[in-house]
């Protein structure tokens, strides 16, 4: 299996002058992205922190990345949606002698050696930088929301990463050199599905940045221009896209993969998606970021699609093995593990496990296993108990999205003194329902639908409509940011 920097070498010999990054008007051929990122490597030589790379979508911060993992030191990636007081936390823990900023932001990074974009192009010339990582060696680490409030430090080490690019690059169906959209920010390690796997195959990388994701206008014209080949997101933002009037097979012949992770693919997003691209590869996947990423896929087709509502997300991928502990938690063995939480053993010893000498790790994902797929059956921290019953939240958000009145919705479970007294959902109305038709009517129907399939306790108390469910900067659903507006 090769790794990642020599795929980079053979690449820059034979495709120098191919784009490797483009975001905007900005962009970086193979001949760069190597110069670049020796010159990075070089600057942060001397080393053995992971260093941290500040900014949003710019191309130099793959650069870093690519740098940091020649220096044989790895990265961190921050981005700038993240609050000040959460990347202080970060810089806590990582410690780094080195923080690439990429904006031309710099106060909040106070008493650093930072490196800035203009300091990596205006370093000497560096012909060859002999990469020092190594196979055992943390190539990243990402920070993940902890439960406490403080972050956790996913450490993923290089042949993990390695591994999971060798599987992607496999299920890629459209060979070499593709135009790949990335959604997610470097931050969310969704974006590793498409940074990797792109470069690997001399691909094209085009970033999608929060102006697009915000401004519909933007990302269409973006989508136009780019002709996009192969694109990786989460299910969100892909529904969010399929409003778009062009994102069609007919208009945008281009686009023939969609690889989604990071949240449930609803049955109703991937048959709206397979009407519009009929001819197209459409792939599930599924994992936590405590596992590279993602530990298993399934091609989405017509018998799938008929046979099972949810999704399943598929299968294991090579090396990995999944099974299910006595109250169906999911668990992952094998090198796609995390070495753990970085400087966070208690954490770390909670969820992560050495048996028979392989790595496994307890992903508080509900599962079960049928017909030779995979099914994720929700959290087992979305399990809530109201007035003495216990329920899923993602069950009542399932019921909701089978309506055929509804688009999409969320549940909010509401709490007073840490207990949960009732539930409400926030409701987007299918595109067939006019403006504010008799919106009692309407949710006296809705009611109605649901007691064929629910108890009567699983009922929302109330239903609240709106035009668009809000995203956080990762692209998935902000729940958080709903429970607040809705309160």
């Amino acid at each position: 299996m090769k790794d990642i920097i020599q795929s980079l070498i053979d690449i820059e010999k034979n495709d120098a002058n191919q784009i490797a990054i483009k975001h905007n008007d900005e962009t970086l051929t193979y001949s760069d992205l190597s110069r670049y990122s020796n010159k990075c490597a070089d600057m942060i030589s001397n080393t053995t922190k992971p260093v941290v790379i500040y900014g949003h979508m710019s191309p130099f911060m793959i650069v870093g990345m690519i740098g940091a993992i020649k220096a044989g030191c790895g990265y961190v990636p921050i981005d700038t949606s993240i609050p000040q007081d959460r990347i202080d936390a970060i810089i806590r823990k990582v410690n780094p002698e080195y923080i690439i900023n990429t904006t031309n932001q710099d106060d909040m990074f106070q008493n650093l050696n930072l490196i800035n974009v203009k300091a990596i192009v205006n370093y000497k010339e560096v012909d060859y930088f002999e990469s020092r990582m190594r196979a055992k060696d943390i190539a990243y680490i990402i920070f993940t929301s902890g439960s406490t409030g403080e972050p956790k430090g996913v450490q993923i080490a290089y042949d993990s990463l390695n591994e999971f690019i060798d599987w992607m690059v496999k299920l890629n169906q459209l060979g070499d050199k593709q135009q790949w959209l990335n959604q997610a920010p470097f931050s969310f390690d969704l974006s590793v599905m498409a940074i990797y796997p792109c470069l690997a195959t001399s691909g094209t990388l085009n970033l999608v940045d929060k102006a697009m994701i915000n401004k519909p206008k933007l990302l269409n014209e973006m989508l136009l221009e780019s002709s996009i080949n192969v694109w990786v997101s989460t299910p969100s933002f892909m529904e969010m896209c399929l409003m778009l009037p062009t994102l069609e097979e007919n208009k945008y012949s281009s686009l023939k993969e969609f690889f989604f992770c990071g949240e449930v693919l609803a049955h109703r997003t991937a048959k709206m998606l397979k009407q519009k691209f009929p001819s197209a590869y459409i792939y599930n996947t599924y994992g936590p970021t405590e596992a590279t990423v993602a530990v298993t896929s399934i091609l989405i087709n017509d018998e799938i699609l008929n046979t099972y509502n949810p999704l399943p997300v598929g299968e294991a991928r090579p090396e990995t093995v999944l099974s299910l502990s006595d109250n169906q938690e999911l668990i992952i063995t094998g090198n796609a593990i995390s070495k753990g939480y970085l400087s966070d053993p208690e954490k770390t010893n909670e969820v992560f496990k050495i048996i028979n000498d392989r790595r496994n790790y307890y992903t508080g994902d509900k599962a079960s296993y049928r017909d030779g797929y995979w099914f994720i059956n929700g959290r087992l921290d979305f399990q809530i108990k109201l007035n003495g019953y216990r329920m899923e939240i993602e069950e009542i958000e399932f019921q909701l999205r089978q309506s055929q009145l509804i688009r999409d919705a969320v549940v909010i479970p509401n709490y007073r003194e840490n207990k949960v007294t009732h539930i409400n959902a926030v409701v987007i109305k299918a595109d067939h329902i006019v403006g504010n038709e008799d919106e009692q009517q309407l949710i006296h129907d809705i009611k109605s639908e649901l007691k064929q399939h629910l108890p009567d306790y699983m009922i929302p108390k109330r239903l609240m409509f709106t035009d668009r469910l809000p995203l956080t900067n990762n692209g998935k659903l902000d729940r958080k940011q709903i429970a607040e507006d809705f309160a």
